[in-house]
C-alpha cells in the first residue's frame, strides 16, 4: 500500500519512539563521547539536516570543533585539520558517504544500516515499524536527529519527545516566495525547511542571515511580494526585526522558540519547520510523499563518476 503524506505525518512521533526503544543507544552514545578532536559531519539531501545537526550537537557537548559538510567539499576542500568524518546516511550505501570517506579520517557512518567494514564505526538505529515511502524524508531525517538529541540529553527524551506535535498554520500562499530569517542557532530548522520547499516543488525560498539582512539583502522584499518565516528567539534584535518587518510584509510566519537551550530549540523548531510545508503542500493540495519530481533526476541520482 503506498504511503502518503498524512500517514507519514501521522506515524512520525511513533516511528521516533519506536527507534529510540530498539536502538543500541548506549553503544551510539558511548561512540560519539569518544569524539576528541575536530570532526566533519556530512550528509546529502534529508541527510544534510542531519549533518546539521549532527555538528552542533557535538561542538556544544563534546567541546570540539565541528562542522557539517555537503559531501562533495571533501575533494576541494583541505581536511587535514579534521580527525574524524561522521556520514549521515538512512540507506548507508549512496555516493555521497563514499565520497565522505575518501579521506584518511577515522570513519564513523550515522544510519538505518550497517555493513561489513572494520574500517568503519557504525552507529546503527533500527526501526520496527515499516519503511517510510516518501519523497521528503520525514521519519528518516527525524529518526537520526532524535538519535543524536538522545545523546545530546543523556537519555532524559520527555522534552524533546513532547516538541513531536502538529503545529498549526493560517495563512495565504500568495507569490510562492518564502523569505526565511534564520541564523547558526536556527540552521538545522531552515535547511530542512529550504531543501524541502525546493525538492517539493512548493514554492520558492531564500534564506536570510538575520544580521546580513541588515546589509542589502532587505531589498528583495520590496521588490517581490514574498512571505517572511521568521524564526524567533525572542531576543532584543527578533523584537526590533519583527516590529519593522510589519511594514514591508503582508505575512510573517513566526515560528517561536520555547527553550533556552539552542540545541533543544532548533529541534522543536524543526518539528515546526515539518508541519509547515505539511500546511503548504495541502493547500497547494500536493503530497510531500509523492512528489512529481524532475526526469533529471532518474540520471543524476545515481551518478557515481567524477565529481
Amino acid at each position: 500500500m503506498e504511503k502518503n503524506m498524512q500517514v507519514n505525518f501521522k506515524f512520525l512521533k511513533e516511528r521516533i519512539v519506536d527507534s529510540l526503544n530498539h536502538s543500541d543507544l548506549d553503544f551510539i552514545r558511548t561512540e560519539l563521547s569518544k569524539l576528541e578532536e575536530p570532526t566533519i559531519f556530512s550528509g546529502v539531501g534529508g541527510s544534510s539536516v542531519v549533518s546539521e545537526f549532527g555538528a552542533k550537537v557535538i561542538n556544544r557537548k563534546n567541546r570540539i570543533i565541528s562542522t557539517s559538510s555537503e559531501p562533495r567539499d571533501f575533494i576541494y576542500r583541505n581536511n587535514n585539520a579534521f580527525r574524524n568524518v561522521v556520514a549521515c546516511s538512512y540507506s548507508g550505501n549512496n555516493y555521497g558517504v563514499e565520497l565522505s570517506f575518501l579521506k584518511e579520517l577515522r570513519k564513523y557512518l550515522l544510519s538505518n544500516n550497517s555493513f561489513e567494514d572494520s574500517n568503519v564505526t557504525y552507529l546503527k538505529y533500527n526501526t520496527t515499524i515499516d519503511k517510510e515511502r516518501s519523497f521528503i524524508s520525514l521519519g528518516a531525517t527525524l529518526i537520526p536527529v532524535s538519535i543524536l538529541m538522545d545523546y545530546y540529553l543523556n537519555g532524559k527524551n520527555s522534552l524533546m519527545l513532547d516538541c513531536i506535535e502538529e503545529t498549526s498554520f493560517n495563512f495565504d500562499l500568495g507569490s510562492g516566495i518564502y523569505e526565511i530569517f534564520s541564523g547558526y542557532d536556527t540552521s538545522v530548522s531552515s535547511k530542512y525547511l529550504e531543501s524541502t520547499i525546493v525538492e517539493s516543488g512548493i514554492g520558492i525560498p531564500i534564506v536570510h542571515d538575520k544580521y546580513s539582512y541588515c546589509h542589502g539583502r532587505s531589498t528583495l522584499g520590496i521588490n517581490y511580494n514574498g512571505i517572511a518565516i521568521y524564526y524567533n528567539r525572542n531576543t532584543e534584535f527578533d523584537k526590533m526585526m519583527l516590529e519593522e518587518l510589519k511594514r514591508y510584509y503582508k505575512t510573517i510566519i513566526i515560528i517561536d522558540s520555547k527553550f533556552e537551550d539552542g540545541i533543544l530549540d532548533d529541534y522543536q523548531m524543526l518539528v515546526q519547520s515539518m508541519y509547515l510545508t505539511k500546511y503548504i503542500a495541502e493547500r497547494m493540495s500536493k503530497d510531500l510523499s509523492k512528489v512529481e519530481y524532475s526526469p533529471i533526476v532518474k540520471k543524476l541520482y545515481r551518478y557515481n563518476g567524477q565529481i
